[in-house]
């Protein structure tokens, strides 16, 4: 599993446990809506819009069934309605790949919180909004920020397809906007080495005023393929940054250079002891990374485990389990978090320990059955990824994995089979 993942996942159940969420839709729910989306009154449209749109993208109703009949729905004459349809649309996603001509169509809208949702809404296709791509180039000069900055996210998410805006976003990363920075900086950096280009630009910003950008770009440094030459002293010095979160992404980011970044690990070891415990965690992995030492980043990423916030945690679980058997001495803390108040805790925890220590699978495999039935895609997702990293020895899941081959999330669907064919040993 990924750091990115990692975030994802603790994010998505951080949420749950926060404000309640809108309730999962059944299929009189979804018809209910779908009916309200054809009312005369707008207010009565705007409001089946919004709701439509809250449930896709928590992924709580089904309504790949009613695609065409959201298509029809881009061309209400009410905004509200348009830009809420085609951001529903964008998060079904390639389920929906039919409504790209017509969300594309509504990147000419007048309006431009219309034409902002459909730019982010292209994004949630992924390749399958490939033709769409120069017409979002062509929005990373629009009047509205808000535009730009779901123009400049929207090609990212479209991936490697949409390599030709690498030029654009990295003019954007001057823009006066900073919500626009921080769009083009991550987007450059799900370019990979094809966005290289930036990297002179991007050290700038490890000075930006706002502490979401200079996180951003440490973070796109270390995804770019940067020169090290360029990029490590600028990173090394960013470690100072009076934002733990900043802090954080910076040492994350050392770390992804390995060998090339030694020159940072005296500072990383100073922030062994910084004031933030998840920089603290962030640092430990950054130094393992680089050098391989595990001894002196164990303690903290033991401590790091039984700290309050759940991000902390996951990304200390996710950490000893890169590290693998020379971390088994996390083992009875990895254990304790099998019984984490937080579900995504006890799926990174159970993945983890299987890989700090083998015996411990039979422990392991109940709690990540249990993440086979969250309603949280992405967990459910983790959680058969693990199951299939463990094989044969997790047979017993799998009459819980099978129903996941025909789950609605493509992804989920896809994990899940290749899971049965590991268990399977085939």
């Amino acid at each position: 599993m990924n750091r990115v993942l990692c975030a994802v996942l603790v994010l998505g159940l951080a949420a749950a446990s926060g404000p309640a969420r809108v309730k999962r839709a059944d299929d009189a729910d979804v018809k209910e809506l779908l009916a309200n989306l054809k009312k005369p009154d707008p207010d009565d449209r705007r409001k089946a819009a919004e709701a439509i749109c809250d449930l896709c993208k928590n992924g709580d109703g089904d309504f790949t069934g009613a695609i065409p009949t959201l298509i029809d729905a881009l061309k209400d004459k009410d905004a509200i309605v348009r830009g809420e349809i085609a951001e529903s649309l964008g998060f079904i996603g390639p389920d929906a790949k039919a409504a790209i001509p017509a969300v594309r169509a509504l990147l000419k809208d007048p309006i431009p919180e219309v034409r902002s949702k459909s730019a982010f809404a292209l994004g949630g296709f992924g390749e399958d909004a490939k033709a769409a791509v120069p017409d979002l180039i062509g929005l990373f000069r629009d009047k509205d920020e808000r535009v730009r900055a779901s123009a400049a996210a929207g090609v990212g998410e479209i991936g490697p397809m949409a390599k030709a805006a690498v030029p654009g976003l990295i003019g954007l990363l001057k823009d006066v906007d900073p919500e626009v920075r921080l769009n083009a900086a991550a987007s450059l950096g799900a370019f990979g080495a094809d966005a290289k280009a930036a990297d002179k630009s991007l050290v700038p910003l490890l000075k930006d005023r706002d502490e979401g950008v200079r996180g951003q770009a440490a973070e796109t440094l270390g995804k770019v393929d940067a020169d090290p030459k360029l990029a490590v002293p600028a990173l090394t010095a960013a470690l100072a940054d009076k934002h733990p979160g900043v802090r954080g992404d910076v040492a994350h980011a050392l770390g992804k250079f390995k060998d090339a970044a030694k020159a940072a690990v005296p500072a990383l070891t100073k922030m062994l002891k910084d004031t933030d415990h998840g920089v603290r965690v962030h640092a430990a992995e950054a130094i393992h990374d680089i050098s391989g030492d595990t001894k002196l980043v164990l303690p903290v990423l033991i401590e790091g485990l039984k700290h309050e916030d759940p991000f902390v945690r996951g990304d200390a679980a996710h950490t000893l389990g890169e590290i693998g058997p020379p971390a088994r001495a996390a083992a009875p803390a990895l254990k304790a978090l099998l019984k984490d108040e937080n579900a995504g805790i006890r799926v990174h925890a159970a993945e983890a320990l299987v890989k700090v220590d083998k015996g411990a699978v039979k422990e392991a495999i109940p709690v990540l059955i249990e993440g086979l039935t969250s309603e949280d895609k992405t967990l459910r997702s983790e959680a058969a990824e693990a199951l299939g990293e463990i094989g044969p020895n997790a047979k017993e899941a799998i009459p819980a994995l099978t129903p996941l081959t025909k789950d609605k999330n493509k992804d989920v669907r896809k994990t899940a089979a290749d899971a049965l064919r590991k268990l399977q040993g085939r």
